[in-house]
């Protein structure tokens, strides 16, 4: 082999293992690391449960995974929000909301215009926050287009081309995933994030705490004083745990696969919620709580659930409607749902 051979080969080498690179790279998640600054809205992600991020400013859509302390893009691909800048205040102001959103639905193309290209997920705004805060409008989707992709280019939704929008759509479970909406994303060290996390979890364990035998009060502590709960159901949880809890106490709230989200100074919680009675337990929904600082405390400014098991569908209260199937009581006014009674290892 001539030396010109040589080079041309080694050229060649070169390039082979350069563009084997770029598509390595470009295929592979991106990590955040324990010690590395994750973006702030994402305060804990439960471990297979994706979170969307839209960031509006670079007009780029992610969609991140995590494990414990660290955090993957999973996918990222180009979007197209409102052409109006800053946050949607009222319908018709070509505006993308910001905010912590879930999708309530998915549309494929055969029942859909073709502005909305392939698939379509209406999200949930105006949610609670946005209600609250007086904000107005409805149909703001993420979906595909049948036209060239452009910044800045919707009425209000977020679009994508075809091809990532069905990408997208491996990573969404309905009324699951959230879908974070910010102008810009902004980083937080670990220790700060992980401060957060843990002051949470340990409010979110006293709340159940408190629910499980604690008084009224102890149970109000929990909440903002100008967002104290509708509580009619206490008398009858009072009875309930009393009869459940003799001759030791039985009747257990559990949380599972909580998931930690903020923005604008309010912070999503969102976990599955159960009922247990010595081996037995029941799923009764995924529950979500927003929380604000007040005074360097928690405090609970608002709660529903995000979705309820279909057994309690029908019930006032789920978590009466619960304890009521779980160890065999029944109440004469509360609407009572039939539901099965599976062992403590199942969680649905």
């Amino acid at each position: 082999m001539d030396m010109k051979q040589t080079i041309r080969f080694n050229t060649c080498n070169i390039l082979v293992i350069f563009f084997a690179g770029i598509l390595f790279f470009t295929m592979a998640p991106i990590a955040f690391c324990a010690g590395q600054p994750f973006p702030s809205t994402i305060i804990q992600l439960p471990e297979n449960e994706p979170v969307i991020l839209v960031e509006k400013k670079s007009q780029t859509l992610f969609v991140y995974g995590g494990k414990t302390n660290a955090l993957f893009v999973l996918f990222q691909a180009p979007c197209s929000t409102g052409e109006a800048y800053g946050d949607k205040l009222k319908a018709g102001d070509k505006r993308t909301p910001e905010g912590i959103y879930f999708l309530k639905n998915e549309y494929e193309d055969k029942y859909l215009s073709p502005i909305y290209g392939k698939k379509a997920f209406p999200t949930d705004y105006p949610n609670f926050l946005d209600k609250r805060a007086g904000k107005s409008g409805s149909a703001i989707w993420i979906h595909g287009t049948n036209k060239p992709l452009k910044p800045r280019d919707s009425n209000g939704c977020i679009a994508l081309e075809n091809s990532d929008i069905l990408k997208l759509s491996g990573y969404v479970s309905l009324d699951k995933t959230p879908v974070i909406i910010v102008q810009e994303i902004k980083r937080v060290e670990s220790p700060a994030r992980i401060k957060q996390a843990q002051d949470i979890g340990r409010i979110l364990t006293q709340w159940t705490a408190a629910t499980e035998n604690g008084s009224h009060h102890d149970y109000v502590s929990f909440y903002s004083p100008e967002d104290l709960p509708d509580i009619h159901w206490w008398d009858q949880w009072l009875s309930i745990r009393k009869q459940a809890n003799k001759p030791v106490p039985h009747l257990r709230v559990k949380m599972d696969t909580t998931g930690i989200y903020y923005h604008n100074r309010v912070f999503v919680v969102v976990f599955d919620y159960f009922l247990t009675h010595k081996n037995n337990t029941l799923w009764i929904g995924e529950k979500k709580l927003f929380l604000e600082n007040q005074n360097d405390q928690y405090k609970i400014i608002g709660e529903m659930f995000q979705t309820v098991s279909k057994k309690f569908e029908s019930a006032k209260t789920p978590l009466i409607a619960a304890a009521r199937t779980l160890i065999r009581l029944r109440g004469k006014k509360e609407p009572m749902a039939e539901a099965h009674v599976f062992p403590l290892e199942t969680s649905r």
